[in-house]
């Protein structure tokens, strides 16, 4: 192997190493008690987040894509949400968490939140922040929804990947906040090694 192919050799072994540990860290999580068919497609739909995620990330992803790539496999179309910010493209490491990220947004806001209820609405935007726009920040806010209050009581696996995943992965912030008529996820990284822009 020349110096090339051993780099791109070690960098795949790095990315499944980090998949690997990603998807532990989902399993442990989803032990305990609990409907198996339900926990079974509760894993399916993060395995496939993850997939699209790695698949289309070889060449880096773009975040607005990502976003409704995601809304899309949960059935819901653009024309229900707010969806905006500069283009940007999310390197390997960056767009598996986000994707992970974004699929347990959605999947929640499908079930409990903004896209099961009528009247509510989803709006997801980012923008790069900080001296030199060196930190890019996503928000993903719903309102208008009527929470249950074991809901907010309960943090559950989304909570886990946006407080600590964010962190340990790339360097960031995460925070997942229940507000009395929907939530807001509050996102912030360092830009320099995961982003490209184009402004």
């Amino acid at each position: 192997m020349n110096a090339k192919e051993l780099a791109d050799t070690a960098e795949l072994r790095h990315r499944i190493r980090r998949l690997l540990a990603v998807f532990r860290s989902i399993t442990v999580h989803m032990q305990g008690p609990g409907d198996g068919q339900e926990m079974a497609q509760h894993l399916a739909g993060r395995v496939g987040a993850l997939g699209r995620a790695a698949i289309a990330s070889i060449a880096g992803m773009d975040l607005e894509c990502l976003v409704l790539d995601e809304l899309l496999a949960h059935g819901v179309h653009r024309a229900q949400t707010v969806v905006e910010g500069p283009q940007v493209r999310l390197n390997a490491k960056a767009a598996e968490l986000m994707s992970l990220v974004i699929h347990e947004l959605a999947t929640n806001a499908v079930k409990f939140g903004a896209l099961s209820q009528p009247r509510s609405r989803l709006r997801v935007v980012w923008w790069f922040i900080g001296e030199g726009l060196s930190r890019l920040h996503f928000e993903w806010a719903e309102n208008g929804v009527r929470m249950d209050t074991a809901a907010r009581s309960t943090p559950g696996f989304g909570s886990q990947v946006v407080k600590r995943l964010v962190a340990s992965e790339l360097h960031g912030d995460g925070e997942l906040v229940f507000l009395e008529d929907g939530i807001l996820c509050s996102i912030e990284f360092p830009s320099d090694e995961t982003v490209s822009r184009n402004e």
